[in-house]
């Protein structure tokens, strides 16, 4: 390239300002520049957080709530609980005192002598006219029978009938008295454990 070819340059700016210098704006270094752009810069970075944090904050409050009802239901879970456990524990020794009152009853039942069966059972036992009860009396865990027979054979029988029945075990005549006009006895009677009770 020649000196003739040579791209044109700009001229210079020509400066109009016809103030004096110390009249004239002092020139802005450009670290001034810079510096100032980064303290608006540092300035302005906050702000996105505040916004973040605001916006976090909206989305925890309903979150609160909702954990502070919660806390609220697990609290009335926890009096329920144990008021259900207090209710477990007395339905616990209810239990125990029905088992413990069944348990009385039926040994009271069984301890329980039904008058009529055993009044049947004498009765229904006796063989005809021939033996007689005059009187029944209870005594322990049987009871004694007094009456009169036409012959001696014929308690012994009685005795046997008795033994052989659901209702009494172990009967045993403990006196027969001849007499002239018949027979009369005493005998015990005790109940067989679980028959007419």
């Amino acid at each position: 390239m020649t000196s003739q070819q040579l791209p044109e340059r700009r001229p210079k700016l020509i400066d109009l300002n016809l103030l004096p210098a110390e009249f004239l704006p002092r020139k802005v270094s450009k670290l001034n520049v810079v510096l100032v752009i980064l303290v608006v810069v540092m300035l302005c970075l906050p702000l996105p957080l505040i916004f973040l944090k605001a916006d976090v904050d909206a989305d925890i409050a309903p979150l609160e709530t909702k954990h502070n009802q919660l806390k609220a239901k697990l609290f009335e879970l926890n009096t329920i609980k144990i008021e259900g456990e207090a209710l477990e524990a007395q339905i616990i020794a209810a239990e125990n005192a029905l088992a413990a009152i069944e348990q009385d009853y039926e040994t009271f039942l069984q301890s329980l002598v039904l008058w009529s069966e055993i009044i049947w059972e004498i009765d229904d036992l006796i063989p005809g006219k021939r033996v007689t009860v005059s009187k029944i009396q209870q005594g322990g865990s049987g009871i004694t029978l007094e009456g009169s027979a036409t012959k001696d054979d014929y308690v012994w029988d009685y005795a046997t009938a008795l033994d052989e029945s659901e209702c009494f075990s172990g009967v045993t005549p403990t006196s027969i008295v001849v007499t002239g006009a018949g027979v009369t006895f005493t005998m015990t009677v005790p109940f067989r454990e679980g028959g007419c009770q």
